[in-house]
């Protein structure tokens, strides 16, 4: 198999997932980038990478870069034999294909189905049927259950529009019909991205707002692309922009602290309210959990479902919300 690197490395798990690393970058790795995603030193990061050059001879080759490292990629299909594809991964693509289908985005779901196929012809003849035998059975024996809530499908058309805006950097005109006061606006806006959540947004900007802002893709019509181009701001994050805000609804950030009873402390603690949260437990068996997010009104429609079992410490103005929304929602079920 080449030459011996000399180094005997047992990691055998680690240099196979380098190797998958490797083959699936198009901008290659560096030894930092080993070092951060392995957890590795130097000196181990760099025996990895030779035992992946020793085991793929004449496979691993440089790829020229401007930050004056050393990146390595492997060249595609060196791993066709090594890396198998198992029925449970082709039917965790089914899985999320379904997902994204009952969500609303089945325009998302040609993707996935296209990358089961995709993987099913790298596959001898002889491992593809006992795959689509396995593949079969779990379709079978797993689901989805339904859940409440909105169902409002995406139009492809819109979103492949959206897209290539995008990726041009041209700015788009549209429509805009504001549930709150219900009055249409003409918007010309430069697109910086697209969020999911119960409903789809897109993420733009216009003379009109100092930051970004949200629109509601079902809110929106006419659009069309314009001719003007734009820079998007290079400090603008779109994955930070979205943890600012509780779900999809965007306002300044407060700082917010939850109690949670000890009777639904299990399942509070395997719960996400917040990506940025930290949680705190007590002798008592109660949880603290705490974050820092925008979107009052979402946070209390979500810890209505909570009942009694979760108390907002802070701030009071999100408690006295709640309390309001309570009685509103009981003074009209009496009547």
């Amino acid at each position: 198999m080449g030459r011996d690197p000399g180094i005997r490395y047992e990691r055998v798990k680690d240099v196979i997932d380098l190797a998958v690393r490797l083959q699936g970058s198009r901008t290659g790795l560096t030894l930092d980038d080993i070092m951060s995603e392995f957890s590795v030193s130097r000196r181990t990061a760099e025996r990895m990478r030779n035992t992946v050059d020793w085991a793929f001879p004449g496979s691993l080759e440089y790829v020229s870069s401007d930050d004056n490292k050393r990146h390595w990629r492997l060249r595609s299909g060196a791993l066709r034999s090594l890396v198998p594809v198992t029925a449970e991964e082709l039917a965790s693509l089914a899985t999320a294909a379904d997902a994204l289908e009952q969500t609303g985005l089945s325009e998302h779901a040609p993707g996935l189905r296209d990358i089961e196929r995709k993987l099913r012809a790298t596959q001898s003849e002889s491992a593809l049927k006992r795959l689509e035998a396995d593949f079969e059975t779990l379709l079978q024996v797993e689901g989805l259950a339904m859940r409440p809530g909105p169902r409002q499908p995406v139009d492809s058309e819109r979103l492949s529009l959206l897209r290539e805006a995008i990726l041009t950097g041209r700015m788009v005109r549209f429509t805009y019909h504001a549930r709150s006061t219900g009055r249409k606006s003409y918007q010309l806006v430069e697109p910086y991205g697209l969020l999911y959540g119960n409903r789809a947004f897109l993420v733009g900007k216009t003379d009109r707002y100092d930051e970004p802002h949200l629109w509601r893709f079902a809110n929106m019509s006419d659009l069309r692309l314009s001719s003007r181009q734009f820079e998007p701001d290079p400090a603008f994050d779109l994955q930070q922009f979205a943890r600012r805000s509780f779900g999809t609804f965007q306002e300044k950030p407060f700082s917010v602290v939850l109690r949670l009873d000890a009777e639904v402390a299990q399942d509070a603690s395997t719960f996400v309210f917040h990506p940025d949260q930290s949680i705190e437990e007590h002798e008592d068996g109660t949880l603290t959990v705490r974050f820092t997010a925008g979107g009052t009104h979402e946070m209390c429609w979500h810890l209505f479902t909570w009942g009694e079992s979760v108390t907002i410490e802070k701030p009071v103005r999100l408690r006295r919300l709640l309390a309001r929304m309570c009685e509103a929602v009981s003074e009209h079920h009496r009547n």
